[in-house]
């Protein structure tokens, strides 16, 4: 049986994920950084932020194919480089976050740590102690905007076994019932448990945000970092749902400096979302989403609708442009030279004819089909010619069963 070395390894590591089209930390660190602009932007709302300071977010635009997957892929590892925990996640179907509390829930188990293979803060969280806590912000009072997840959290450090991973998993937003939050209260403190308002999703949601980002920093970490690809996606929700996901971005971006936990917000969306829903379409979500939320919420809502299109479109969101020649050439070189090393051959690709033969292409393309030639000379010792059909993109449109608006909950 053949014997990999780590070297080799990890070059089919890098191969495969590309292949596949999901970058991983191996291959954002062993290609080349085709934008060190943005790279380098994000690198200084990160140091801000480790030096205490809460940065403004920022949305990254670019159309279909051009990186802005990797571009958050390298970001997530530069932030755990520099000491923060991470939390990656794509809208769909499933994922949204016109509902701040369902959104919550598929961001915080997502949590990932820079000396930590395994998701999650529950190991470290358990590593400290009641003193730690009461140490700290979360202690403070009126920081949150209700007390029951701060509440959850200090009964973790009084619990342990079982039930200390039922009251983890209530902190990254599988919700206990009353009764067993009750039940475990009375067993773990002696007490009864505190006559607490009402639990309202609407309103209260940002709590668990900001118990979850200052039991961050209580494990030792710099902050919360969370990344949303496929922000597009939020085109595709009614007017109501359109309005309250602007309205959630704009507190999870700190666009109205209004965000006390430690979370720094990069979202990416394709182009077609201010094409389709910002300005055009049939819609103008720049003047019906400031009107609504005034009819709603009041002409402080308003305001906030306004700052949030104003940012989104400005100076603070940059475009993802189309990289080089230069560029892509020499990434499409380290392509194949880790290719050789996977593969344990001498690749011969031109990748200035293949760049030629393609024409301009968004960066994905030039991979696959870098990718798709090596693997034909690896194996028939052929050369082929690489020509790309050009893909038409969905409009964004409403759709009645996406992700339908929930009401507010009440516990």
């Amino acid at each position: 049986m053949e014997q990999y070395d780590v070297s080799r390894l990890n070059a089919v590591r890098v191969v495969e994920s590309l292949r596949a089209g999901v970058p991983t930390r191996i291959s954002t660190r062993r290609l080349p950084d085709l934008r060190p602009n943005l790279t380098d932007s994000i690198r200084s709302d990160l140091l801000t932020f480790s030096e205490g300071r809460i940065p403004r977010g920022r949305i990254v635009w670019g159309q279909y194919g051009q990186g802005k997957t990797h571009a958050l892929t390298t970001i997530e590892h530069i932030a755990l480089d520099m000491g923060f925990a991470v939390s990656m996640v794509s809208l769909s179907r499933e994922v949204s976050c016109h509902n701040l509390l369902q959104f919550f829930s598929r961001v915080a188990p997502r949590v990932r740590t820079p000396d930590s293979t395994i998701m999650g803060i529950e190991r470290a969280l358990s590593a400290g102690s009641i003193e730690d806590l009461e140490n700290s912000l979360v202690v403070e009072p009126e920081r949150y905007t209700h007390p029951l997840p701060a509440l959850v959290l200090e009964n973790f450090f009084h619990t342990s076994g079982e039930e200390q991973n039922l009251l983890y998993g209530d902190l990254t937003g599988i919700r206990l019932p009353m009764p067993e939050l009750k039940r475990i209260h009375r067993a773990a403190r002696q007490a009864n448990f505190p006559k607490l308002p009402p639990f309202r999703v609407g309103e209260h949601a940002g709590a668990y945000f900001g118990v979850m980002a200052d039991a961050i920093r209580l494990c030792g970490y710099n902050g919360w970092v969370i990344l949303i690809d496929e922000l597009e996606l939020v085109g595709r929700l009614g007017a109501l749902g359109r309005l309250k996901a602007y309205r959630n971005l704009a507190w999870l971006l700190n666009w109205a400096e209004s965000m006390q936990y430690p979370i720094y917000t990069l979202a990416a969306a394709a182009t077609r979302l201010q094409d389709d829903i910002w300005y055009g379409g049939g819609k103008d979500d720049r003047t019906i989403m400031p009107a609504m939320a005034e009819e709603r919420f009041g002409e402080v809502a308003r305001r906030e609708m306004e700052v949030f299109f104003e940012r989104a479109i400005g100076s603070d969101s940059p475009v993802v442009a189309p990289v080089g020649s230069d560029v892509l050439i020499e990434m499409l070189e380290t392509l194949a030279d880790i290719h050789g090393i996977a593969y344990d051959w001498i690749p011969v690709l031109d990748v200035r004819v293949l760049v030629d033969e393609l024409g301009s292409q968004p960066i994905r393309t030039y991979v696959r089909a870098a990718l798709e030639s090596l693997d034909i000379m690896y194996i028939y010792n052929e050369t082929v010619k690489m020509t790309a059909a050009e893909l038409t993109e969905q409009r964004l449109e409403e759709e009645t069963d996406f992700l339908a608006d929930a009401a507010d909950d009440v516990l």
